[in-house]
């Protein structure tokens, strides 16, 4: 089997979180991080389970992926009230959304330049800022 650092790093974190490293949940890590930074949707992912004869449910995977989600592993992206893609790539950065291909793709962050942010609401701070720039075919 050849050596992927995201998949190392990934199987990294989750034993550093309370999760159990279970066996459903290594294959869903080796899924997410086999090409590095990439996008799905739980969707996606329960297609590929089903393709590799995995035997993982659709509710498995929708927990997990918030699970990973809450500790770290990955990031969820929200492109519309009813479509989240699962992010692998936790370095800041934006997307671009197209929804005729339905693609997510990365923009580095130094690519975005916003010259203004309106005033925060009193005793809050500024966690990040994701701008998701949503494009067409």
């Amino acid at each position: 089997m050849v050596k992927n650092r995201y998949i190392d790093n990934a199987i990294k974190m989750l034993k550093e979180s309370p999760l159990k490293l279970t066996e459903q949940r290594v294959c869903m890590i080796n899924i997410l991080f086999k090409n590095g930074a990439s996008h799905f949707t739980a969707e996606e992912i329960y297609n590929e389970v089903n393709k590799q004869k995995l035997r993982i449910s659709l509710a498995t995977i929708y927990n997990s992926l918030n699970q990973f989600k809450e500790y770290g592993i990955i990031k969820a992206v929200k492109v519309s009230s009813d479509k989240i893609f699962f992010d692998t790539n936790l370095k800041e950065h934006h997307h671009f959304y197209c929804q005729g291909s339905d693609q997510l793709t990365d923009i580095k962050t130094n690519e975005v330049k916003i010259s203004k942010l309106p005033k925060l609401p009193r005793g809050k701070r500024l966690k990040s800022v994701e701008v998701i720039i949503n494009i067409t075919e």
